[in-house]
């Protein structure tokens, strides 16, 4: 069986199964879907690195679990997080919500958007392309003290834009 027959293999027995498994630690199907992409990737990757020491589904399941703890931990959860908090809405979804979702969504994206260069790319770099601090000095060629600097001021400035207290944290 080459690498790719394996993969379809394992996603007929166990993708359900798995995803069962991501949704718990994520709650939203959604991402349960990225987080599965993402865990099917490693495996295609790894495939040959099975050593066997374990039950293949033993293995499978490691990475699952492991993936799904580094997600939860990620500045992109957390910020979907905030994101969620910001926009959600106690009252039934009327006309009226959704027109007003829609208008927290855009003022959002352009007092991102608004934010000096300098500002919004270490956000962007944290929060959508997931890096950490080191990588974003790395890529940037600055200090880590620099990038954390800049992470905080972009914040403060967020949160003074949209007057509300979301972004702690």
């Amino acid at each position: 069986m080459n690498r790719d027959e394996a993969i379809s293999w394992l996603m007929d027995e166990y993708g359900e199964e798995l995803k069962r498994l991501i949704f718990t630690y994520v709650k939203n199907r959604a991402t349960t879907d990225d987080v599965f992409q993402e865990i099917m990737i490693i495996v295609y990757k790894k495939l040959d690195s099975f050593r066997g020491d374990s039950a293949f589904k033993t293995w499978l399941f490691r990475i699952t679990v492991n993936k799904c703890k580094d997600y939860l931990k990620s500045p992109a959860n957390r910020l979907i997080l905030w994101k969620n908090n910001w926009f959600d809405s106690k009252d039934e979804e009327t006309p009226e919500s959704r027109l007003l979702l829609e208008e927290k969504k855009e003022e959002l994206i352009e007092s991102i958007l608004s934010l000096p260069l300098k500002d919004r790319e270490v956000l962007v770099l944290q929060y959508y392309k997931e890096m950490k601090i080191e990588e974003i000095s790395d890529l940037l060629e600055m200090n880590a003290s620099t990038v954390r600097t800049r992470i905080s001021r972009a914040k403060a400035k967020l949160k003074n834009e949209l007057k509300e207290g979301y972004l702690d944290g």
